[in-house]
Formats: C-alpha cells, structure tokens, sequence
C-alpha cells in the first residue's frame, strides 16, 4: 500500500501530530476493508512539506492506530523528529538550496546512522531551463519560444538556471510574452508552468526525478548502498574533472582563463552548496572558481582524505585549470582547516586565504607575507569563536557576526569580495575595505568587531 501525504498552503491547512495520525490510521484501515487487502501488506508512506514532517510521526505511532506493518518513510523537502523512528527505513529527498532543511535533514541522518537505522538522502538540484525540460507542460514549439524570451528578459544565467526564486514571478511576464494564447494560468499552485519552474529553483517542490530510487530503497533494493551516491566512476561530462581520486563533481563559476580560486566544503554533505554566493560574486570579480565535491568520492570525502591526498586533488585540479597557482584558497569549518594547513604548500602556491569557522587554524604554519581572513559567527556552537588573540593578531581581516552559527553568511560576500580586491600589502578593516592609514576606520567598522 503506497500512502501519499499533500503538503500545505498555510497554517490552516498544515497537519497535526496525533490527532491527525490517528484520522489517517483510520483511512489506512478504511482502504484496506474496502479493497480486501491484507493487514500484513506493508505500507509505504511518502509526504513532502508538512506531510514528510507528518509521516516522520508514523513511527512512533501505536499499533492500535491501524496503519499495519509500516515499510518505509519518504519525507520530501521536510526534516522529521528522528528521535521517535528506532527501525523504520527511511528516505530523505530534499533540496540543498533550502540550507536550513538541508542542515536539519543532514542532522536526522547522523541520527539514524548511528543507532542502525537504514537512512538514505537524495538531493534535487537546480535545473536549466531548457525546451526538453519544458514539454512536460509545454509544446516543443512553444517551450523553445518560452526558453528564448526568458533569456531576452534576463530571467536566465548563461547556462539557463533562473537567476531567482520562481515563487518571485519574475519569469511570468517572459511567459505572458512567448505564449499569449496558453491556456496555462501561470497562477501559482495551479499552473503546470509554475510548479515546473520551482522544480527548476529547486527549494521547496516536488520532485518525481527520484521516482524509481525512492521505490527501490522502500522494496530493500539496494539496501547496502551507502547514504550518497559515490560518483568517483561517474562518466567525465561538463561537471566532472579527471584527477587522482577518479572523475570528481566541481561546481564551476566565472571564465577559466582567469585567477583560480577553489573553496572547500565543511563535513556537513548537504551543504556542499554553501559558497555558490561567494564564487559567483567572485567570479564577477574576475576569478574562475571551483568547488569540488569531495562528499561525493568515497577517497576524499572529510575524515577519510588526509591532507597529503588533498592536497594532491588540488594540484590536479590546478593543473587541469592550466594555472601555477591558488590565487584565493577558501575552506569552511573542516575545508577551513585543511586550507590551513595547505595554505604554505609549496605545490598549491596559495597567493590569499580565506576561512570560514576553522576547524583548526595554525597561523604558525602560514608564510610570513600571506594575506589572510578569517570570518566567524559569535554563536557558532559548533566551532566556538576562539578567545585567543594569536589568530586575530595575525590576520589582515577577522569578520564577526553576532549570529548566524555554523554557516557561510551572505553578509560575508561583500568583505570577502573586498579582501581578495585589494593587493597584498594592503591592510584592510572590518569589512573588507583598504585601509586610508594605519587605523581601523571605526565608522566602517562592524558592531561586532567593536
């Protein structure tokens, strides 16, 4: 028996713990009477939004609710409460671009890992808006037509991803252009054209691209795969580079023929996304930015590769970049740390660092002449800000927020964008900006920092 649960469009229309999952428990029982179907059938139960929150309930629920011998959950772009699931196989699909969910998601599988229950997480990416991508709603004719005006309106980056939140209805007056007479509404919740482009957003939608994967893991296909996909043996395409390790996912921004700069992921895998503010921004500043997807490769994911290893898959990237040197090395919590250590490497010839809550930082280790910032929030819980003065005392730049925890902020783009700016015997205060003279500009300066 397959349940599926609908979201919600509001508070009024959201479900609600036990009460709920006793209604449900009866429409179970309901539609199994009805159908003759037996009570040992298993079920399997898939929700998105508030219903993948809802479904997370099914484990705790008692027997007597009536739902039978319970299979699997599939909570889609909604985390749940792990601490009541004890055996129930279960399936994450969600959307990285929704960082707090992704942090949330990334969380519960932790949890059930380590008390043994079978947990796997898929992630759905943005998408480019392309005419094959359209025609599930559209005609060939008239998505090639919609694809061409989105680009006439800017709505569409060079590689045809929006350039916003499709919720933002940017896209519409493209639409109302390229297809007068369609009979879609392109009203929202209603229109087949609207849901695809939240699809192609890809932060709060749902998804059938996991269709089969999401029916294998319910029916214990594959049930030793690990929690994510490896993709060492992936076939090389646009994203993937040949190194070492395999071919490795790297996101890429900005042209190659500019400065490199490569920014490394904390442990967290569902936030491998984490910097795409910051290499785009940088790469508006003229670098060619990569981030590569060292989740995705079993030898080099955080707390399997050693730093000999990485430092080996940066070299190969640098090569493959046809640049001598890093111009701008970034890491965030573990990435941060092994920037750290990486940044005196003789291979890597890192020109500027940047860190982002170090798990470790040994300014000792850092070459006398290399420039270096440091951005850290005052309630990070995870990596606490450190209270001594050695690290602040050596770097040019040390940004503060005074929230934001374990995260790469937007509030860093602009300081970082301003860092890797000015040359390197430039100082620079508290927000990325050169110095006029030997003193913090104290009107500039962050309430933080003060």
């Amino acid at each position: 028996v397959v349940m599926a649960v609908s979201g919600g469009s509001g508070v009024r229309s959201c479900w609600y713990g036990q009460r709920d999952v006793t209604k449900v428990g009866a429409a179970v029982r309901h539609i199994r009477k009805v159908e003759k179907l037996s009570e040992n059938l298993p079920l399997l139960a898939l929700g998105a939004s508030s219903g993948g929150a809802f479904v997370g309930l099914l484990p705790g629920a008692d027997a007597s609710v009536g739902l039978g011998k319970l299979q699997c959950i599939v909570p889609e772009i909604m985390d749940v409460d792990s601490s009541i699931n004890d055996a129930v196989p279960t399936l994450f699909v969600h959307m990285p671009r929704d960082e707090r969910t992704a942090s949330f998601v990334a969380d519960s599988v932790a949890d059930l890992t380590s008390r043994g229950v079978r947990v796997k997480e898929l992630r759905v990416e943005p998408r480019p808006l392309t005419p094959a991508f359209l025609q599930s709603c559209l005609a060939e004719t008239d998505a090639t037509k919609l694809v061409t005006a989105l680009q006439d309106h800017s709505v569409l980056d060079s590689k045809g991803f929006l350039l916003s939140d499709a919720r933002g209805r940017e896209w519409v007056p493209a639409a109302l252009e390229a297809l007068p007479n369609s009979l879609d509404s392109f009203k929202p919740d209603a229109s087949c054209l609207a849901e695809l482009m939240n699809v192609a957003w890809a932060k709060h939608e749902f998804s059938a691209q996991y269709a089969k994967e999401i029916f294998d893991f319910c029916e214990d296909k594959g049930a030793q795969e690990p929690v994510f996909a490896e993709m060492q043996d992936a076939p090389a395409d646009e994203g993937s580079w040949k190194t070492r390790f395999g071919n490795m996912e790297v996101f890429e921004f900005g042209a190659a023929s500019h400065p490199l700069a490569i920014a490394l992921p904390g442990a967290n895998p569902s936030l491998i996304r984490e910097f795409d503010p910051i290499a785009t921004r940088l790469a508006k500043e003229g670098y060619h930015v990569l981030l590569p997807h060292v989740h995705a490769n079993q030898k080099t994911r955080p707390g399997k590769v050693s730093e000999k290893d990485l430092e080996g898959l940066l070299q190969d990237l640098l090569r493959k970049s046809g640049r001598e040197e890093v111009a701008v090395l970034l890491g965030k919590s573990w990435g941060g740390g092994m920037a750290s250590s990486l940044a005196g490497s003789d291979v890597l010839k890192v020109q500027k660092l940047v860190l982002v809550a170090p798990a470790h930082a040994e300014p000792s280790s850092w070459p006398t002449s290399l420039p270096v910032a440091v951005f850290w929030a005052e309630d990070d819980a995870v990596v606490p800000l450190p209270t001594s003065p050695s690290l602040r005392t050596r770097v040019q730049l040390f940004h503060t927020e005074p929230t934001g925890g374990h995260r790469v902020l937007s509030s860093y783009v602009e300081p970082i964008a301003s860092f890797v700016r000015a040359s390197a015997a430039t100082e620079v205060d508290a927000k990325g900006v050169p110095k006029k003279s030997g003193k913090v500009d104290t009107a500039r300066e962050s309430r933080a920092e003060k």
